[in-house]
């Protein structure tokens, strides 16, 4: 890595555009286009303070991370129908593809929408059709995961579970863990997560985000995660830092959430420099980037530019995206020889400086 206050090439921007990306840790919900969401709150016709997508980037601010959660709630009132859900997957991919993502991993919270009375199967079928849209319109490829949502319980959880199991295969990956990480620890979560394994559902879960290193260790030990989300403060204990680069447990990080929610007090004390160089597996990503005003290629930027990531660096961390997915080893192949040519041409560029 290099000194971050060092000049960088005036191209950087252009090139993390094109840098080949996999996006691991996305939740739908956040990453709805502005003027997608404002085309929602206007079909709703029920908010008259926000009549611009201007008015709609300030009404999307907030103080803290509790304020968080209610601005993320309040958005979510405008999604009034199941099929809304198809035209918000279809330009969320959209979005991504143009951002050269190849592969994307997505969250999304189909318990969240109870009050307006919309299913969890609806809301499943319509991303799905979404979802292939996206595919066919521009070719990137995507799985979903289902978010169980700490805060509502594991009798709600397993009962999620059931529900979705049925597009398990068919575009249906996997199950996770969200919510409030520091009031309510995953342990309950256990016999879910076993039988989710047991049924062919692919497993990480949030922890070490809100709550410290002994939450990371639970989701570990209790639930079996193949891959963790956010993993932010692992630093707490040396002893599991040691443990995931020796198990190459993947981190899904997220630099511009952590410091945005606060969760890390400023971008110079990230972790991310510190596991890259301990040999951990970390992916980068976006976590839920409208919220955030941020995009998987502003976190690369990002990197390159405050942290001092070098592009051999930044295409480390592209790579580590293929390896911690849950793809299929032949999958993986496939899309680790198209992102080796790309950074291959990326990379002979002379104005690019790898050291």
């Amino acid at each position: 890595m290099n000194d971050p206050s060092a000049s960088l090439s005036p191209a950087l921007e252009r090139l993390a555009f094109e840098i080949p990306k996999v996006e691991l840790h996305l939740h739908l919900e956040g990453a709805i286009p502005l003027e997608t969401l404002f085309s929602l709150i206007q079909r709703a016709g029920t908010e008259p303070g926000i009549n611009s997508v201007g008015d709609l980037r300030k009404g999307l601010a907030y103080t803290d991370f509790g304020h968080f959660i209610e601005v993320w709630t309040w958005k979510n009132t405008f999604i009034r129908k199941e099929e809304d859900f198809d035209e918000i997957a279809y330009k969320v991919l959209l979005d991504l593809a143009k951002q050269n993502v190849k592969y994307v991993e997505m969250f999304y919270s189909p318990g969240d929408f109870w009050r307006q009375g919309l299913s969890v199967s609806g809301i499943t079928e319509s991303i799905l059709r979404g979802r292939e849209r996206a595919n066919r319109d521009t070719g990137i490829l995507s799985g979903l995961i289902v978010d169980l949502i700490r805060d509502h319980g594991p009798e709600i959880g397993a009962r999620r579970l059931d529900e979705v199991e049925p597009y398990l295969g068919k575009g249906l990956i996997g199950i996770g863990l969200g919510g409030s990480e520091q009031t309510f620890p995953a342990d309950p979560y256990a016999p879910i997560y076993r039988e989710a394994r047991k049924r062919g559902f692919r497993l990480t879960a949030h922890a070490g985000e809100a709550a410290g290193a002994e939450s990371i260790w639970t989701v570990i030990k209790k639930l079996g995660v193949e891959r963790i989300g956010h993993g932010l403060r692992a630093f707490e204990d040396p002893g599991l830092v040691f443990y995931l680069a020796e198990k190459q447990i993947p981190l899904e990080m997220c630099v511009t959430s952590n410091v945005k929610t606060g969760a890390c007090p400023k971008a110079a004390a990230h972790p991310i420099g510190d596991y890259v160089q301990r040999g951990l597996s970390v992916t980068v990503n976006s976590d839920d980037p409208v919220m955030f005003g941020s995009s998987i290629t502003e976190e690369y930027l990002f990197l390159a530019q405050q942290l001092g990531f070098t592009m051999e660096d930044l295409k480390r961390l592209s790579l580590n995206g293929i390896s911690a997915s849950f793809l299929t080893k032949a999958e993986k192949e496939e899309m680790r020889s198209l992102f080796e040519a790309e950074w291959q041409e990326i990379l002979a560029r002379p104005f690019v400086s790898t050291h």
